[in-house]
């Protein structure tokens, strides 16, 4: 326990103690994907709260990436200054905030992003009602562009 407590270095960044949030949806984020002042908020809160490191929930990097809406999103440049206020926050609180930079594949459906899912080959997942679609070399290149621009 004494260890939780301890600062530690990662890399080149530092924390103040060793205890880490995971991630969890939460909701709050605008239809656009920016941070909303609830969704600041309740991050803010858990740096208040004590976590050195708080880890995101899903940030989307293109409009059909979420199996779920609303998401935060770092896929335009318009999204940047609301996240940008919401990493301030939380360091201002004496935390650290890491996204979660996601693409849902084959954990989709059409309802939430308007296109037919896709992923690395045409498999279902047994849990989504929709089968996927496979990417092409193509495709898969531009997904890892979009990770790229959303980091």
């Amino acid at each position: 326990m004494k260890k939780l407590l301890e600062p530690i270095k990662i890399n080149t960044m530092e924390l103040k103690n060793r205890m880490i949030v995971s991630a969890m949806v939460t909701g709050y984020a605008n239809p656009d994907g920016t941070a909303s002042e609830k969704y600041i908020a309740y991050h803010e809160a858990k740096a208040k709260g004590g976590w050195g490191l708080i880890i995101t929930e899903d940030y989307i990097i293109s409009p059909t990436a979420g199996a779920s809406a609303p998401l935060p999103a770092l896929y335009d440049d318009s999204q940047i200054a609301s996240h940008q206020r919401l990493t301030e926050r939380v360091h201002q609180a004496g935390g650290k905030i890491a996204a979660q930079l996601y693409h849902a594949g084959r954990e989709t459906v059409s309802a939430v992003t308007g296109v037919q899912p896709v992923a690395p080959s045409a498999i279902q997942d047994p849990t989504m009602p929709e089968q996927p679609r496979a990417l092409t070399i193509e495709e898969i290149l531009e997904i890892e562009e979009q990770f790229a621009a959303a980091a």
